[in-house]
């Protein structure tokens, strides 16, 4: 059980604060002397596989391990973990899983051969990683004439010149004769100085590398920390299965460690989990960190060394981690990306992924023989955008935005109706889980929040639906200009489907608080709506309402009314139905109806008798209106009922 790997960035060299692990990955040509001269630096040789041998060539990543001496010479020494990469074209893709999340970078170039087909490709992939610190080893230097070194110099310079490898020093050395390994060293142990304290995380994640099993230990899975750290007993679940599994024992390097850390590599023998499961390119993360999603949002950088465009559906590779997936690029705001320039792009994933907010990755073509560019992950879960639209270009620049709060609040709109969850949130923002709770207080401080069947949601998504909702009851009453409305029922399913259960006729609650809809009996209606009218149903409608306004509170019953009682059965329900939804009239009981007017009367009185949180009885009301009880009595019950007032035993107080 052994093995070892990491992530971080800058800072000034500070004894103190030193980081005691870090991960140096290799690059550079086939056959430049990479795994000699890392073998030269360790003792270890890290090819391990006989075909390695065999055919002197990697294949596989290799690794080793430098112990770096403090300057104090007492504090303990830097362990760094050193990933040898293949240099083949062929295993391109097993380079970009060396090189992902590592702290150095260590570009080796062969003083005979120079700068080479690979070497280019692998210094654009450091680049596009975003690599910032790293040396270059100007290897075989035993082999190559004196006036060759310049030469070499030269051409690494001219192609290093606008990567974030320019600055990198340049050391010349032969692993066979001893030369510049000390340099070497002393260079390495300049790098770690200068690279800030790792920040503890309370999110654990390990991209998985290789998987194996020991007989009567089970399964052991190594892979580089990449946040985070893990010791026995841990659990975790691994993705994008979504398997939980138990950590038993944790070894780097090939002994038994208490714990391990952000800049190591791990070997965890696990429980819980099918050796035949588990693969390569999958990821071991704090349960509810990690979402699989088929869509990934993500900014990305397209290399100048193109010679056309890159139009937009175009398949690609897309290598993140230690995983390689074909997927559909689709340009933001676009139809093509010139060579050289930064743009916005959903991925479509051909099967589910899991990432992080800012995650690095590159990108091949589909027949993996070119790298085409890479970029950065902006919202991790997404969903399938409208590339052209206005409004999907904003919602990008929000979720990408540099102040964390701001995406914060990208993102809690983003999750609509569903709960939130601290963990997922804090992959999708870039935060730690513990900010989450700050955050929502915040939203909560500035009224962005409400409180919706129960649930607190983004002010901006409760807005969404009822537009939606809005236009959907329009559309209907385009298609069907002679119907009173939409079922009700149905109006409050359709809602559903569109945010959860249960939230439908809490939505539809506020749109009839806000009069943006009529509801009257079992049909709801756009407020602007009026229904198509024959000449006959106008006609008997204004008959209808004068005759029910001409009553004023006393209205007759619905087939007592005289506009009524001459018509057919199958006529008055016609006529009912177009009276449930006549913005004059209001239903107060069962085929009862009264003008608005009136109501608005009757409401104005009670108001008056309620006002200063008194308590008043129905004979106040018959009193004030010199009414019957008769009368009073069924309109009391509806002002009840839609909670105009209240009843408290024999007394009422208001509301309103």
């Amino acid at each position: 059980m052994n093995d070892m790997m990491a992530t971080p960035d800058m800072g000034p060299h500070n004894p103190e604060t030193q980081r005691r692990f870090c991960l140096l990955g290799t690059a550079g040509h086939i056959d430049h002397g990479k795994s000699a001269l890392v073998e030269a630096l360790t003792g270890t040789d890290p090819d391990r596989l006989p075909e390695e041998k065999a055919r002197g060539m990697t294949i596989v990543l290799g690794f080793a391990k430098l112990e770096i001496a403090a300057e104090d010479g007492q504090s303990a020494p830097t362990q760094i973990g050193i990933v040898d990469v293949p240099g083949h074209e062929r295993f391109v893709k097993t380079m970009v899983a060396g090189a992902s999340g590592v702290d150095l970078g260590l570009l080796v170039v062969a003083a005979d051969d120079g700068v080479m087909p690979q070497t280019r490709e692998h210094v654009e992939i450091l680049d596009l990683l975003g690599v910032e610190r790293g040396a270059v080893a100007i290897t075989k230097a035993d082999v190559a004439h004196a006036d060759r070194i310049p030469e070499v110099k030269a051409e690494i310079a001219d192609l290093v010149r606008f990567t974030v490898l320019k600055d990198w020093p340049v050391v010349v050395t032969s692993a066979k004769s001893g030369q510049g390994l000390d340099e070497i060293r002393s260079v390495i142990r300049g790098l770690v100085g200068a690279l800030p304290p790792l920040e503890e995380s309370s999110i654990f994640r390990l991209a998985v590398d290789r998987v194996f099993s020991i007989h009567g230990r089970g399964t052991v899975v190594t892979g580089s920390v990449l946040s985070g750290k893990v010791a026995p007993a841990a659990a975790l679940e691994l993705q994008p299965s979504g398997q939980l599994c138990k950590v038993r024992e944790v070894q780097s390097h090939g002994e038994v460690v208490t714990d391990a850390a952000g800049g190591q590599r791990a070997a965890l023998n696990v429980t819980g989990l099918d050796r035949g499961r588990i693969e390569r390119g999958m990821d071991l993360a704090t349960p509810g960190y990690l979402t699989c999603s088929r869509y990934v949002d993500a900014r990305i950088r397209i290399l100048l060394r193109q010679e056309k465009p890159f139009r937009t559906h175009r398949n690609v590779r897309v290598s993140m981690g230690t995983r390689e997936t074909m997927a559909r690029l689709v340009v933001i705001g676009a139809d093509r990306i010139e060579p050289g320039d930064e743009a916005l792009i959903q991925l479509h994933f051909f099967e589910p992924v899991v990432a992080a907010f800012r995650q690095r990755f590159i990108l091949r073509s589909e027949s993996a023989q070119t790298t085409v560019g890479g970029g950065h992950v902006v919202r991790p879960i997404s969903r399938r955008v409208r590339p052209l639209h206005a409004e999907t270009m904003e919602e990008f620049q929000r979720a990408e935005s540099p102040d964390a709060f701001l995406r914060f609040a990208e993102a809690v709109r983003r999750a609509g109706f569903e709960e939130w969850k601290a963990e997922r949130l804090a992959c999708e923002v870039g935060i730690e889980p513990g900010h989450v709770e700050e955050f929502r207080q915040r939203l909560e401080d500035e009224k962005t929040l409400i409180t919706i069947g129960g649930r607190r949601v983004h002010q901006a998504t409760v807005e969404a639906i009822e537009r939606r909702a809005l236009a959907y009851l329009k559309r209907h009453h385009a298609n069907k200009p002679s119907e009173p409305g939409w079922s009700k029922d149905r109006f409050v399913g359709w809602i559903e489907t569109r945010t959860a259960a249960g939230l439908g006729r809490s939505v539809l609650e506020r749109l009839e608080t806000r009069k943006l809809v009529i509801i009257q009996g079992p049909y709801v209606a756009h407020h602007e709506f009026r229904p198509a009218l024959s000449g006959e149903d106008a006609a008997q409608m204004t008959q209808l309402v004068d005759e029910i306004k001409a009553a004023g509170l006393d209205p007759p019953e619905w087939k007592k009314l005289k506009t009524i009682q001459p018509l057919s059965r199958q006529r008055a329900k016609v006529l009912e139905g177009l009276a449930k939804i006549e913005p004059a009239l209001v239903s107060f009981g069962p085929q009862r109806y009264i003008s608005a007017d009136a109501m608005e009367r009757f409401k104005h009185t009670v108001r008056e008798l309620g006002t200063g949180d008194r308590k008043f009885k129905l004979a106040d009301v018959r009193d004030a209106l010199q009414l019957s009880r008769r009368v009073v009595q069924p309109l009391l019950e509806h002002l009840d009922r839609v909670q105009f007032t209240k009843r408290v035993g024999d007394e009422r107080i208001l509301l309103d």
